[in-house]
């Protein structure tokens, strides 16, 4: 009878952990045919790069138009891979993370033999004595003991962003004063000390956006560490001066403790190439101090690394993971892939949508629910800005708290917002401004 459960187990789990094509939500075939028709004239066809901020002002369907209107010639220069990443992130910036989700996992080419499958639904279920911590609680926990750490994230997941604002808090209070963020602009433009435009491109996603407010208010100090030529240098070049960045925090402040968030591998204390050495192994290598590293890009739904999916998903039919957890065997942190490149693995739970939303998106209860009904049909996209933020500003130089064009069973929109007061823009799909309206959540 055992035999059988699991021979039916792996026949579902194979099926299911088989790569699909994205299918489009109503909104974005809508958004699609708009950008393929032709007639609209919204976007520059003749374009070679993804703008997101054509005649300086934030343009958050822009990308969409070009990705959408122009899929085969981008598909054809990007490669699928890239554009598949590329929209991604288009969408998780518009609030459409179920897209993101499944366009992220899009970008991966690894292809995992049933054997390979079999041999990881083995190990998963071979695991003993496993405890899951909390992996907010469990960092605050450790923090003390550590002068650098380290958390990645996968561009496309702002659920990776919304894990990091919850760490903020703990590490203030635990002597951590200094934010480094790959996203911020390391040019001599960049504005650091409240958000806009000029915070970073990356930073204008509204969940970073809100990991940027946040951080200002606690008490951090930003720091942009990122190779500002990075389009110029080798991949160990730029990681080489992303460590030589981070480096000069410690020489003015020899008291200094740091919370670096980057991309992906970029925090690996090892290398899978003689020719590359990630930023925190150049890190560890020119200050002496070992980092507290912590991936939360692997053990996560939809990812893009093949066999951590097929891990990911193997895992969570025998535990069940409602928060952000570490998995501890003998009260020791284990990475479940096997992977060392990592002190820490954050096993992200499956995100719970409500209304097509998030749930994740109330950032540990600092934001709430909220829906917006338009009072016009030609409603496409609706966005919440801080009316702090807007009044001395154009709605094109800041970011929106929340947004998005997903449209709920009743005709409304739901945002996430903390308590404020907000200016609403109801723009249509053209991105034309239909008309504000002015929001208080208590």
């Amino acid at each position: 009878m055992r035999i059988k459960k699991i021979a039916a187990f792996l026949i579902v789990f194979l099926v299911m952990a088989r790569k699909s094509p994205a299918q489009p939500n109503s909104e974005l075939k809508e958004l699609k045919a708009f950008a393929d028709s032709g007639k609209s004239h919204v976007f520059d066809s003749s374009q070679r790069q993804i703008i997101y901020m054509p005649g300086d002002n934030l343009h958050y369907l822009y990308p969409l138009y070009q990705l959408l209107g122009a899929e085969n010639k981008f598909r054809k220069e990007l490669s699928d891979p890239v554009y598949y990443d590329m929209l991604s992130r288009a969408v998780a910036r518009a609030g459409d993370y179920a897209a993101a989700l499944e366009y992220e996992q899009m970008t991966d080419t690894t292809q995992v033999s049933e054997v390979e499958r079999r041999q990881i639904f083995k190990s998963i279920q071979g695991l003993g004595n496993i405890k899951h911590a909390d992996a907010r609680r469990y960092i605050g926990f450790i923090a003390p003991g550590y002068r650098v750490i380290m958390l990645n994230e996968a561009y496309g997941k702002p659920q990776h962003r919304a894990f990091a604002i919850s760490l903020l808090d703990e590490l203030y209070k635990k002597g951590f004063r200094y934010l480094a963020m790959e996203m911020l602009n390391p040019g001599p433009d960049q504005e650091l000390s409240k958000l806009t435009y000029k915070t970073g491109l990356a930073a204008t996603e509204p969940v970073a956006g809100e990991m940027v407010r946040i951080a200002l208010d606690i008490g951090f100090k930003l720091v942009a560490y990122d190779d500002p030529d990075a389009a110029k240098h080798t991949a160990r070049e730029r990681d080489s001066i992303e460590a030589s960045g981070l480096f000069q925090i410690l020489k003015e402040d020899s008291t200094a403790r740091i919370f670096v968030y980057a991309g992906y591998g970029h925090i690996a204390e090892k290398s899978s190439s003689e020719k590359f050495v990630p930023m925190a192994m150049a890190f560890k290598r020119i200050s002496g101090i070992d980092p507290l590293t912590i991936d939360q890009t692997d053990m996560c739904e939809k990812s893009n690394f093949g066999f951590g999916r097929v891990f990911y998903e193997t895992y969570l039919q025998k535990y069940s993971i409602s928060t952000p957890s570490i998995a501890l065997a003998d009260d020791e942190p284990v990475n479940v892939t096997g992977s060392d490149l990592y002190d820490l693995t954050v096993i992200q739970p499956r995100t719970v949508f409500r209304d097509f939303r998030p749930t994740w998106l109330n950032l540990d209860n600092r934001k709430q629910p909220v829906y917006i009904k338009s009072a016009d049909k030609n409603t496409f996209l609706v966005q919440a800005y801080y009316q702090y933020e807007s009044f001395n500003s154009r709605p094109g130089q800041v970011v929106p708290a929340d947004q998005t064009y997903l449209q709920t069973a009743k005709g409304n929109y739901l945002l996430y917002l903390r308590r404020g007061k907000y200016i609403v823009m109801f723009r249509d799909i053209q991105y034309k401004t239909l008309y504000t309206q002015h929001v208080e959540v208590n």
